[in-house]
C-alpha cells in the first residue's frame, strides 16, 4: 500500500510539473510579422517548438473581435510576405484554421515547412489573439502588431 501511494504521488508530481512547464514555456513561436499599409491585413509566421502537434482553435483581433478572414498557409518555400499582405501573393496552400495542425519542431526562423497565419479585417489590426490546444491544454497568445 505504501509503495502504491508513493507511485501515485510521484505520478501526480510529474504530471503537475509537466503542466507548470507547459504553461511557463508555451510551444507556439512567432517569426516575421508583415502588415498591409492600412493595417487591415497581417501575415504572421508561426511554428511549434513543442513535442507534439498543436491545433489553433480560434483567432481574434483587437478587442476580441472576429476577423473578416483567417487562413493558414502551409509552405515548403520562402514566399514574399509583403506580397501576401497586399493581396499580390500567391494564395496557394491556404486552409482554414480548423483543417491544419502545426507540426512539432517547426521554427519560423529555419528552412523547411513553414506556417503563416493570414488575418484580415475591415479596420486596422493592432493585435492578434491566438487560442490553441496542446496536450489537451488551452493556451492563449497575443501578438502585438506595431
Amino acid at each position: 500500500m505504501k509503495k502504491l501511494l508513493s507511485v501515485v504521488l510521484l505520478l501526480v508530481l510529474f504530471i503537475g510539473g509537466f503542466f507548470i512547464y507547459l504553461k511557463a514555456a508555451p510551444p507556439l513561436v512567432t517569426g516575421t510579422i508583415e502588415k498591409s499599409e492600412d493595417n487591415r491585413s497581417v501575415v504572421i509566421e508561426i511554428g511549434n517548438k513543442g513535442l507534439k502537434d498543436l491545433k489553433v482553435t480560434s483567432v481574434r483581433i483587437n478587442n476580441n473581435a472576429n476577423p473578416k478572414d483567417v487562413k493558414i498557409q502551409v509552405s515548403n518555400q520562402q514566399k514574399d510576405l509583403a506580397a501576401l499582405t497586399e493581396g499580390r501573393g500567391e494564395a496557394e496552400n491556404l486552409e482554414g484554421i480548423e483543417n491544419i495542425s502545426i507540426s512539432k519542431g517547426t521554427n519560423p526562423e529555419e528552412k523547411g515547412t513553414g506556417y503563416r497565419l493570414i488575418v484580415s479585417y475591415d479596420e486596422g489590426i493592432h493585435n492578434v489573439h491566438i487560442k490553441y490546444r496542446y496536450f489537451g491544454i488551452l493556451f492563449n497568445d497575443t501578438v502585438e502588431i506595431e
